[in-house]
């Protein structure tokens, strides 16, 4: 056991490095899922999208195909509507570009557990949580693509005690 706590980061303030520490090990699982798999993103961003029918007509200078909302949640979903014209909004691209900027994130924070002494890293792990509530949070109440439940909730929870608890302890743990 000993050998195994020279390998991770130094706890000599308190348990926020091993936090980012166990945190960032779970987010590089998480990312080589989305390499792997669509299943449990889509356990996340669980609905099924139609045509945004209110958008205009194209013109020049303005193509529909390229607005962000010409796909809305789809009534009923995640039941296919009776159109048959719904889509996954999971696809493979979204989930490889998820698993990224997650491994991103996990690197960000695995460095940061041994370097919460210097303010650039701190800050800049602090970022990777409000980024990642900022996500999930929009993607909830702005677009709309995930429901409040458990896959959504985990998040929620890790990036909210993530942000207090760098936010409450930093002039504990930053050398000026």
């Amino acid at each position: 056991m000993a050998s195994l706590k020279d390998y991770l980061p130094p706890g000599d303030s308190g348990y926020l490095p091993y936090y980012m520490f166990s945190l960032a090990l779970i987010a590089v699982g998480n990312s080589l899922q989305n390499y792997t798999t669509l299943h449990y993103t889509r356990r996340m961003y669980n609905g099924l999208f139609v045509r945004n029918r209110n958008l205009p007509a194209a013109r020049d200078g303005h193509n529909p195909e390229d607005a962000t909302d010409k796909l809305v949640p789809a009534p009923g979903s995640p039941v296919v509507p009776k159109n048959g014209q719904a889509q996954d909004q999971v696809t493979p691209l979204a989930a490889r570009l998820f698993g990224t900027y997650t491994l991103i994130s996990a690197i960000v924070r695995l460095y940061a557990s041994y370097n919460l002494h210097l303010a650039p890293i701190y800050n800049i792990a602090l970022w990777t949580y409000i980024v990642a509530a900022f996500h999930f949070g929009s993607e909830w109440a702005v677009f709309r693509t995930t429901h409040f439940g458990k896959p959504l909730f985990f998040p929620f929870f890790f990036a909210s005690v993530g942000i207090t608890w760098m936010v409450t302890q930093r002039d504990a743990y930053v050398q000026m």
